[in-house]
């Protein structure tokens, strides 16, 4: 019997171009905090940047990234993130 086919989840469906770019302005190796190009501040956590594969961030690196919404009046926060310059 073959093995089910599992459906993509949205986020993975979503092609690299949707991904919002993003200089980062604050880093203390738990947390940090990105400027976009639209004027919009978002949370970085270490536990997304572990995700992606990423081992720290510089402060002025640009990133691009996928914008969660805010909860409990916080700021949005970042999925997906990849390195400037960087392949998915």
């Amino acid at each position: 019997m073959p093995e089910p086919q599992h459906a993509q989840t949205t986020i993975d469906a979503k092609a690299d171009d949707d991904l919002v770019p993003a200089t980062v302005v604050f880093w203390n190796n738990r947390f940090g905090f990105a400027r976009t190009d639209r004027g919009g501040q978002v949370y970085i956590g270490a536990a997304e940047l572990a995700r992606a594969g990423i081992a720290r961030l510089e402060i002025g690196e640009r990133i691009f990234f996928e914008v969660r919404p805010a909860t409990h009046k916080r700021k949005p926060w970042a999925a997906r993130i990849r390195l400037s310059g960087a392949t998915a």
